[in-house]
C-alpha cells in the first residue's frame, strides 16, 4: 500500500466554504507503515494572506499551487515535524508570501532588509549572507529566515535555533522548488500596492488602511509579532465581548485592532505600523 494517501474535498464553516482543501494523512499506523499528521491549506487560508482578499486575482491560482506543493513537500520529509499543524500552515504561507513579495518586488522585504543593513551592516539578523547573495531577489538565507521568524516569533523568542540542521535542510528544499520555478512566475500585482498609493494624500486614505492592516495583521514578515500583540490583548477583548454582547462587540473589537495596530511596534525589527509605511512606501528610514 501507499505510505501517504492524498485526497481532495471541500471543507465548510458555518459561515460558507472554506474552499478547495488538499487533505492529508493523519496520524494513524496502518499494516505497519506510519501516517504521518499534515496541515491543510484551504482557498481561505490563503487567501487571508493576500492584500487584495477578498478580491481574487488572475495570480492567485500559481501562488495558492506554490503553497499547497510547499505543504506536501514537507509533509514528505523528516524535518521540524514537531510543530503542530497552525504553525506549519503559517511557515508555508509566510514562505509563500515572500515568495511573492520578492517577485512582484512590493517592497517589504526590501525595505526590512535595507533597514537591517543599515543598522547592522548585513541584510539578515543570525547568518552571514553566502558569496551568491543578492539582494531583493530569492535567496537560501532569506527563506531560512522567514521560516525561522515564523516559528520563533510567533512561538516567543528562543522556540527554535535559527541554526537548526533541520531548518536549514527544510530551507533547501524549499528554496530549490521556489526557484525552479522563479523565471516563469507571474507577478503578483496585489504585492505592489506600496508603489501606488501617496501617504500624504486624502483620496488614498482607505487604500492605505486597508495596506496597513494587511502588512499589520497578515503580511509574513509582522504577523509573527502581531499574533503576539493579540495575544496579550485577549483579556481585553474578552472583557468587550462580555460587556457589549458577541454582535453588538463588532465595532468596539475593531476599534482594539486599530489601536493595538496604530501603538505597539511589530515585526522582526519593531517598529510601529506608521514607521513601516514610511520605510515601504516613501523609502524613508526610521529614526
Amino acid at each position: 500500500m501507499e505510505k501517504y494517501e492524498y485526497l481532495y474535498g471541500k471543507k465548510s464553516s458555518g459561515q460558507g466554504g472554506d474552499g478547495e482543501q488538499l487533505k492529508m494523512p493523519i496520524n494513524l499506523v496502518l499494516n505497519g507503515y506510519e501516517v504521518v499528521k499534515i496541515m491543510e491549506i484551504s482557498v481561505k487560508d490563503y487567501m487571508e494572506r493576500q492584500p487584495s482578499n477578498p478580491r481574487v486575482e488572475e495570480t492567485d491560482q500559481f501562488y495558492l499551487w506554490i503553497a499547497l506543493r510547499l505543504a506536501r513537500l514537507w509533509d514528505e520529509s523528516p524535518w521540524l515535524r514537531d510543530l503542530d499543524d497552525d504553525m506549519r500552515r503559517d511557515v508555508v504561507l509566510a514562505v509563500t508570501g515572500y515568495y511573492q513579495d520578492i517577485v512582484a518586488d512590493g517592497g517589504l522585504w526590501r525595505s526590512f532588509t535595507r533597514l537591517h543593513g543599515e543598522r547592522h551592516g548585513k541584510p539578515l539578523p543570525h547568518y552571514d549572507m553566502a558569496g551568491d547573495y543578492v539582494d531583493y531577489e530569492l535567496n537560501l538565507d532569506d527563506v531560512r529566515y522567514v521560516i525561522w521568524w515564523t516559528i520563533d516569533g510567533g512561538q516567543g523568542a528562543g522556540t527554535l535555533d535559527p541554526h537548526d540542521a533541520g531548518l536549514g535542510a527544510l530551507a533547501m528544499a524549499f528554496h530549490s522548488l521556489l526557484e525552479a520555478e522563479y523565471e516563469q512566475a507571474p507577478v503578483p500585482a496585489q504585492f505592489c500596492i506600496a508603489r501606488q498609493v501617496d501617504l500624504d494624500s486624502p483620496a488614498d486614505a482607505q487604500s492605505i488602511y486597508n495596506y496597513a492592516y494587511w502588512l499589520y495583521w497578515r503580511s509574513f514578515l509582522l504577523r509573527p509579532s502581531s499574533q503576539q500583540v493579540m495575544e496579550r490583548a485577549m483579556p481585553q477583548a474578552h472583557d468587550i465581548i462580555r460587556r457589549a454582547g458577541q454582535a453588538d462587540a463588532r465595532p468596539l473589537l475593531q476599534d482594539l485592532n486599530d489601536r493595538l495596530m496604530s501603538t505597539m511596534p511589530a515585526g522582526p525589527i519593531p517598529l510601529t505600523i506608521a514607521q513601516w509605511l514610511r520605510l515601504i512606501i516613501d523609502d524613508k528610514l526610521p529614526d
